[in-house]
């Protein structure tokens, strides 16, 4: 039985027209992946290449069928050599291939119009295939990998026996056996077409085979890429359901930073574990999952098996396994972040805390000091121009006013220095048991004369057997300033009292309390803090910078102690501290 020549063309077109949809489908499908594109492009070539054939058979177009025809299949033929470049991601320069189109159809058009050639025209195409196939079958045989190796030799083979196929015809055509009537029925013909339609399905089904296992390898690439990233990222990873919180999967740093092992989690819930230390932040990271789908940088608090807590930064995302929602959620500890985070806060208070101190200190320097030498400027400058017209009474006053003067910068200068070695760390601090009535008495000593000349009693109310455990030269100076303090700001006639009684928590409680003029609840809530402007003048005038009152809080803290004050205006004060009683309460 005679097969009809047209029927084999016909079908060789139906099958490249399917393969426009099947390439289309698949460049579609892997968009990450080059070549496909090309295929698409060889079949729709082939395809019309086909149609341009059937219509040799009408006269009306056979002149257009003669120029487009051989350049239209030859140009298939390229495209197929471009798309497998392009899948093995080897560079192919377009401006070369566009040459060399470019140059064949020049030949093939000279070859129509300038000399009517039909053997050469022929000669030209079958050149262009055989070379475009064995240049394939070279790029599948350099380029296979272990995971394509069956596919890409079978394609090798493949466009080998074509590229074999279309190298004989052209050696017939060289020895000068002519090329018969594309629509003939001839054997050679027969050959041709049966390979564009046998050869062609196979290697159709060689490309999308290959498109399969390149893209199972990536996948496998990926997923082992993916695992291994998995498992050696430093932070932690799980995989959760959304519902239940069954575990699903983690890394090894999640058992390093949970402290849980992995046949402790196995088949079993988030939630029946205490990790969350506030169970209401993993209900308020699902509220914002099931919202948006993903959650970023939340920190949390985690417990870790032992019971430690520590600050994790947790991120995560809502996946689906099987269609059911899961979490995969990232974890950082950034506990010793945090620890630097607040000892960066702690050291930026402490330095502007010491920057206002240094405030303070100057502060005092250019205004408070300058004060009592101005004093002296003045009386001296009077007793140095007037001292022979000046009365008795009145050298006697200024000699007292000189007097207060110097006492007052005496105290002002020694609290200066003792302000400026505590600041400076270089104020030492040696506890001994010390004999407190004692240490009272001597204060007193040294401001007697001056409370005599206000009229002010300092009744000391402590026993001469209490003895506390502290610094000496500190609790000096916290008795000796409470005691001024209390004098300053009492009237003629008035009375200061200092005792002391015994706290539960093995300390001593000491007060000074004064029949003064007191202050109001905002001002003495001022004291004791550095950054407040807290000095006034006494009932007789006496300057006061409040420094005084600084360095028995800083002295009274150095010794474990703390220091506070009640006190009403127009009722006077009352100042306590407290202060080991013992040696045991420092130790």
């Amino acid at each position: 039985m005679e097969i009809d020549i047209k029927t084999v063309v016909l079908i060789i077109g139906i099958t490249r027209l399917m393969q426009v949809f099947v390439f289309y489908h698949q460049y579609r499908a892997t968009s990450n992946l080059r070549g496909p594109g090309w295929w698409v492009m060889w079949s729709a070539a082939d395809f019309v290449g086909s149609i341009i054939v059937l219509l040799r058979s009408l006269p009306a177009f056979l002149p257009y069928v003669i120029i487009f025809q051989n350049v239209i299949i030859a140009s298939g033929a390229v495209f197929v050599y471009i798309g497998v470049m392009s899948f093995f991601e080897k560079k192919v320069s377009l401006k070369v291939i566009c040459l060399l189109i470019l140059t064949y159809l020049i030949l093939h058009l000279f070859f129509i119009y300038i000399i009517d050639d039909v053997n050469i025209r022929t000669l030209l195409l079958y050149i262009t295939i055989s070379v475009s196939s064995f240049l394939v079958a070279i790029t599948f045989y350099r380029n296979k990998t272990r995971a394509i190796f069956l596919t890409a030799n079978l394609n090798a083979v493949i466009f080998t026996l074509r590229g074999v196929i279309y190298g004989v015809r052209v050696v017939m055509i060289l020895s000068g056996i002519p090329s018969p009537r594309m629509l003939a029925p001839d054997n050679l013909n027969y050959l041709i077409y049966f390979d564009a339609l046998i050869v062609g399905l196979l290697w159709t089904f060689g490309f999308i085979i290959l498109l399969n296992q390149k893209l199972n390898s990536d996948i496998s690439e990926a997923k082992t890429h993916f695992e291994h990233i998995f498992n050696t990222s430093p932070d932690a990873v799980v995989i959760t359901r959304l519902g239940d919180g069954m575990f699903v999967d983690c890394n090894e740093s999640y058992y390093k930073i949970s402290g849980y092992t992995k046949a402790d989690i196995s088949g079993n819930s988030f939630l029946h574990f205490n990790l969350w230390k506030n169970p209401e932040d993993r209900a308020k990271l699902v509220n914002q999952i099931d919202e948006t789908g993903f959650c970023e940088n939340m920190e949390v608090l985690f417990q870790r098996k032992d019971g430690e807590v520590f600050t994790g930064l947790l991120s995560a995302k809502k996946i689906t396994f099987n269609e059911i929602p899961h979490i995969m959620s990232v974890t950082r500890d950034i506990t010793d972040r945090k620890k630097a985070e607040e000892n960066i806060r702690h050291k930026n208070e402490e330095l502007h805390k010491t920057n206002v101190e240094k405030d303070k200190f100057f502060s005092i320097i250019a205004h408070d000091l300058r004060s009592p030498f101005m004093g002296f400027l003045g009386l001296t400058e009077i007793m140095a121009e007037d001292v022979n017209s000046l009365s008795k009474d009145e050298l006697s006053t200024m000699s007292k006013e000189l007097n207060n003067n110097a006492k007052n910068l005496f105290n002002l200068l020694k609290n200066l220095l003792e302000w400026a070695q505590m600041q400076r760390g270089t104020t030492s601090f040696n506890p001994i048991v010390i004999s407190l009535s004692a240490v009272i008495s001597r204060n007193i000593e040294l401001i007697a004369k001056w409370a005599e000349q206000k009229g002010v009693e300092i009744l000391n109310e402590v026993t001469e057997f209490q003895t506390v455990y502290a610094d000496e030269a500190m609790l000096d100076s916290i008795i000796r300033n409470l005691l001024v303090n209390a004098v300053k700001f009492t009237e003629h006639g008035g009375k200061v009292i200092i005792g002391s009684k015994e706290s539960t928590n093995g300390t001593l409680e000491v007060f000074v309390k004064d029949t003064g003029i007191g202050m109001s609840k905002a001002l003495s809530e001022m004291l004791f803090k550095i950054e407040e402007k807290v000095g006034r003048k006494g009932t007789d005038g006496e300057e006061s910078t409040g420094l005084g009152l600084l360095l028995c809080k800083e002295f009274v803290e150095k010794n474990e102690g703390k220091i506070w004050v009640e006190s009403e205006e127009g009722r006077g004060s009352v100042f306590y501290f407290t202060i080991p009683a013992n040696m045991q309460q420092l130790i």
